[in-house]
């Protein structure tokens, strides 16, 4: 009997969530149905919009004139736009982008592919990643592909030609435009030589890490013995172009060159860097705590943790109680216009930030991890408004944002133009507003409307309304509307 009774009871449930006549609001403006956490419908004909959720948070589907959005919490979610398709997957790994042009999927580290839709006029590179298999095709047309790390051959990749490996770290051949370099057991074993006899003397080299090693590449020369105690890297071009690299790691380390002299003792505390023009000079005695840097457009000073600034011509920073609190704002002029930003961060993930382009604010942000986060961007009157509570991500990122951002939010405020709308508890109480029309919803329990010719409240989703819509004054009862036709 008692199953019976529950089996009916769930039949005119959901012949009550379906029937729109009966269990819906409905005037010249919106159509809506809350049965908050189970379902919430909206439609509105000024917008052009309509919102479905479901179970809360867990699924969501917004259609605007600009943008569709369906999300499946926490697991993807689609968004499309007129130029773009987006679909975000186990974020932040997965996402899948096509355009006009392209289309990519990647999900790190297994996947990496990109698909041309028109065929292109020149020739491109294709590269495919189904980590360990992988495969692709040079702008010449030649193929390549293998399974790590058993076998592979990869073409213009890593600033070679051709690499091929078998039974990776056992043995790797990699082919450059002027020499090839072998390896057994990577990194113990290498050998270099010259792809053409001509060049023997230009190219040639080989290592056994971390005991001896020395290299000819043409115009540089490197050597180490006993890997890092000492290491020497020398080059000379014919144009008068030179370094010098000498390491005694982790006692001292000279570097030189044309354009900077580097010289550190007991790496990383003790550091001096000089140009030969005086141009720049930083000394670091010892590091972190003290630094100093003078020379053209830029001087600074640091007595870590308690404070250092750096200023340049363009940008200003500095930093108190590192990482309490650090500063930096950035003023650059370009075509006859001042583009200004300041950013001011506390403890690294709070931060305040504010660009303006000439008088105008552009952009304000406003972020105390892990409590609030609040957006204003845009001139008015296209500016768009954000804020929520908590604020649990600590970055923005489009992905983890749309697929976990709403589950963590208790309360969010979004405005764009006329449009507001307020949700707290994932929709148990709702706020919307659109130009002179208001809706305020407590789950299924109260539903209020306000608008020019609109003033109506109901209990239940219509178990009890009265008020005016359109103008037109109505009653409903155990969901029957009685309406005065005019």
């Amino acid at each position: 009997m008692f199953k019976s009774f529950k089996i009916i009871s769930f039949l005119i449930f959901i012949n009550l969530i379906f029937s729109s006549n009966l269990f819906s609001y409905e005037d010249l403006t919106e159509k809506r149905l809350n049965l908050w956490p189970l379902i919430f419908f909206s439609k509105n004909h000024e917008l052009n919009s309509t919102r479905i959720e479901a179970l809360g948070p867990f699924y969501q589907e917004i259609t605007f004139t600009q943008e569709n959005s369906t999300s499946v919490r926490p697991i993807i979610s689609k968004v499309n736009t007129p130029g773009e398709k987006k679909v975000f997957f186990l974020s932040p790994l997965g996402i899948y982008k096509t355009d006009n042009q392209t289309s990519t999927l990647k999900l790190v580290p297994i996947i990496n592919k990109t698909w041309y839709k028109d065929e292109p006029q020149e020739a491109k590179e294709e590269q495919f990643t189904f980590f360990p298999f992988f495969k692709g095709k040079t702008a010449s047309n030649e193929t390549y592909g293998g399974f790590f790390p058993l076998y592979g051959k990869i073409k213009n990749r890593f600033g070679a030609e051709e690499i091929t490996f078998f039974l990776w770290p056992l043995y790797s051949r990699t082919q450059y435009e002027e020499y090839t370099a072998y390896n057994i057991l990577w990194p113990f074993i290498r050998k270099i030589s010259a792809n053409q006899k001509k060049d023997q003397v230009l190219y040639q080299g080989f290592k056994v890490w971390p005991f001896y090693g020395r290299f000819k590449e043409k115009e540089e020369e490197r050597k180490f013995i006993l890997w890092p105690f000492y290491i020497k890297e020398t080059f000379r071009s014919a144009e008068g172009d030179f370094s010098e690299k000498l390491i005694s790691f982790p006692f001292y380390i000279k570097e030189k060159n044309d354009t900077f002299e580097k010289t550190i003792v007991l790496w990383p505390f003790f550091q001096k860097i000089t140009t030969p023009d005086q141009s720049y000079y930083q000394l670091d005695a010892p590091w972190p705590f003290f630094r100093e840097i003078k020379g053209k457009d830029i001087e600074g000073k640091r007595f870590w943790p308690l404070y250092g600034y750096v200023k340049k011509a363009e940008t200003f920073d500095y930093f108190i109680l590192w990482p309490l609190y650090s500063y930096q704002h950035t003023s650059i002029n370009y075509k006859d216009k001042t583009y200004y930003e300041e950013v001011q961060r506390f403890l690294f993930l709070s931060k305040f930030q504010k660009n303006l382009e000439g008088n105008q604010t552009v952009l304000q942000e406003v972020r105390i991890w892990p409590l609030f986060y609040k957006l204003s961007q845009g001139i008015p009157p296209d500016n768009i408004d954000i804020w929520y509570f908590p604020a649990i991500l600590p970055i923005f990122d489009e992905g983890l944002e749309r697929n976990y951002g709403p589950l963590l939010k208790l309360m969010e405020y979004y405005q764009k133009q006329d449009y507001v709308m307020f949700k707290f508890l994932w929709g148990l109480y709702r706020y919307e507003r659109y130009k002179q029309r208001k809706v305020q919803e407590l789950g299924p329990l109260l539903r209020i409307v306000e608008g020019e010719k609109t003033a109506y409240v109901e209990i239940l989703e219509g178990l009890f309304g009265i008020g005016q819509k359109n103008g037109l004054p109505v009653l409903k009862i155990l969901y029957i509307p009685i309406e005065k036709r005019p």
